[in-house]
Formats: structure tokens, sequence, C-alpha cells
């Protein structure tokens, strides 16, 4: 049931307005994401408080291209 929950959406990149994003789709077949949905929401809440992932590969996050700051603000 987890496993099925947080792969129940795919992204595809897509573009517009002079800059690329990932679009975050639903798959079909599995229409229930609720755990995804409490993993994205407890990363901002990380985020928000200051908590950085993947510091040790050199990303903000997991699976994107933003590189972590030099220094904290």
């Amino acid at each position: 049931m987890f496993a099925e929950q947080v792969t129940a959406e795919y992204f595809i990149k897509t573009e517009g307005r002079g800059r690329t994003v990932d679009e975050w789709k639903a798959r079909p077949e599995q229409p229930d994401n609720h755990w995804l949905d409490c993993l994205v929401g407890t990363a901002v809440a990380a985020s928000m408080q200051g908590a950085l992932q993947g510091t040790l590969q050199g990303t903000l996050l997991f699976g994107t291209d933003n590189q972590v700051a030099s220094g904290r603000e």
C-alpha cells in the first residue's frame, strides 16, 4: 500500500514563460496518494524550519537540479 501510494504520481518536463518546470500527473490506475501528500507536506514543513535534504550530494532537494547555497542566511 505505501509503495503504491508514493508512486501514484509521475512528472513530465513542461516549458512555458521562459522556464522549465516539473508538472506532476496522477496515474489513473493508482488514484490514492495520501502517503505521498503526507511525505511532501512534512518535507515542506522541514524546509520551512531550515532543514536541508541531500546536502551530502550537494543538492537542496532530491530529484532536483537546485544547488545548496554556500552559506545560510
